[in-house]
């Protein structure tokens, strides 16, 4: 296989697994125990499935999230492409990463843990970033040849230890685990919410192509396919082993997959299981940040190109400084409202535009019917998860579906085939010609 598919499909991987991808996983099995086989398979499809199909759609569409969203309307289409790179960029994807970097990675190395603290780990951490962000071109070297690598050797050694030495045995499902395993799985692979970050890191695994010298466009397409299928099963392999993890560790009391790891980390590693559980999650979030500012920043030079993709990297990577030195907490509170609005959209407009490739007429009910429905359900459970006004509480609560998270799915799914209908016959109805008199 091509060498530059490979490391782009490792590169592609180092964006996807930030610190959540690590600890979800291991949780997961902690609590599915003997459903964790079920389960782990409901996870990937919608924590790997669905962002693999949202890097082929945005490939495919080369035009990337703006494309997308154009379907619907221009305006929307930019209004939308904005929202989402807020979204991953600098109000929550970026300074988050580097705040789970400093809570998480160096919680059990540095002897203390302070707002200064924060502030040093914050800057050294952007400093980084700033430089391997700085050279687009050497990103896929930096990433693919070198940083994801050492990540993957260190995880895949830990999972190797605790599978050979487990802890315990696997024991009896609980709680949600035991009723629904599957659908469970689905939803906590929804949680993740890593179809919207593929919005922007297939921007970026595109634009690594063309800088290589890749410009057909159906060859474009299959490198993309053939690159994020790497990704995919990388992901997988990882995921189901830190489910594993989790499910033979026996101990009890353990409230997220950070302790479960750091417990087994000591555990396999002895006096250094501290520090190496640091090193995954610190190269876990920097890899990730690395790609969201290279991202933000691409999309930005895009509708401002009279500033230089430089100065958008230093612009994002202070951007995201500034905002990580609020703490975690205040970040996700900013966050959250935007992140629940558009995340239900993202998945709906990727869902039609793989739809539409397989379609031969065009779609254009089928885009906006299902897109404005979503857009207000989704503003309703906002409403809903503020409790600000009864009535649209009520009308929310009312939705099937609507008590996962989920009120917007059922709509979707019938207003996306009333619009193939609707665009169907409009694609056969006769056209009246006119005669000069």
């Amino acid at each position: 296989m091509n060498k530059l598919i490979v490391i782009s499909g490792l590169m592609l991987f180092s964006f996807f697994f930030g610190a959540g991808n690590l600890i979800f996983p291991p949780m997961l099995g902690y609590t599915a125990q003997e459903n964790m086989w079920v389960s782990m398979t409901g996870f990937a499809i919608t924590g790997i499935l669905l962002p693999y199909l949202t890097v082929i759609v945005v490939a495919y569409m080369n035009g990337g999230v703006e494309s997308i969203g154009n379907k619907v309307h221009p305006i929307f289409g930019t209004v939308f492409a904005i929202c989402i790179y807020l979204s991953i960029g600098a109000l929550y994807g970026i300074p988050r990463a580097a705040n789970v970097a400093y809570e998480i990675g160096t919680n059990h190395v540095l002897p203390v843990h302070n707002h200064f603290t924060l502030i040093i780990f914050s800057l050294i951490f952007f400093l980084v970033v700033y430089l391997i962000a700085l050279y687009p071109n050497r990103i896929i070297d930096n990433l693919g040849k070198y940083l994801t690598p050492i990540l993957i050797i260190i995880i895949a050694a830990l999972c190797i230890l605790v599978i050979i030495n487990p802890e315990g045995s696997i024991g009896q499902a609980s709680g949600k685990y035991a009723e629904t395993p599957l659908v469970s799985g689905i939803l906590e692979g929804y949680f993740t919410m890593d179809l919207v970050a593929a919005l922007a890191f297939s921007v970026v695994i595109v634009q690594m192509f063309k800088l290589s010298g890749v410009n057909d466009h159906k060859s474009l397409v299959k490198n993309v396919i053939k690159s994020g299928l790497i990704s995919a099963i990388l992901l997988l392999i990882i995921y189901f082993a830190l489910a594993y993890v989790g499910a033979t560790t026996s101990h009890e009391g353990f409230k997220d997959g950070t302790g479960i790891l750091t417990f087994n980390s000591l555990r396999v590693f002895g006096s250094i299981g501290n520090l190496l559980f640091g090193i995954i999650v610190i190269l876990a979030c920097l890899t990730t940040c690395i790609g969201l500012v290279n991202a933000c920043a691409a999309f930005a030079m895009k509708k401002l190109p009279k500033v230089s993709y430089k100065k958008f990297v230093l612009i994002f990577s202070l951007l995201g400084f500034l905002v990580s030195t609020l703490g975690l907490e205040l970040i996700l509170q900013i966050a959250v409202p935007l992140l629940t609005f558009i995340y239900p959209t993202s998945i709906v407009l990727v869902l039609i535009s793989l739809v539409s490739i397989f379609i031969p007429f065009e779609m254009k009910f089928a885009f906006i019917l299902p897109t404005i429905m979503t857009l207000i359900i989704s503003m309703l459970q906002i409403f809903n998860d503020f409790k600000l006004f009864q009535p649209l509480i009520t009308l929310y609560q009312a939705l099937p579906l609507a008590a996962i998270q989920l009120g917007w799915l059922i709509p979707f799914i019938v207003l996306l085939v009333v619009g193939l209908i609707i665009d169907y016959f409009l694609k056969n109805k006769p056209v009246r010609s006119s005669q000069a008199t």
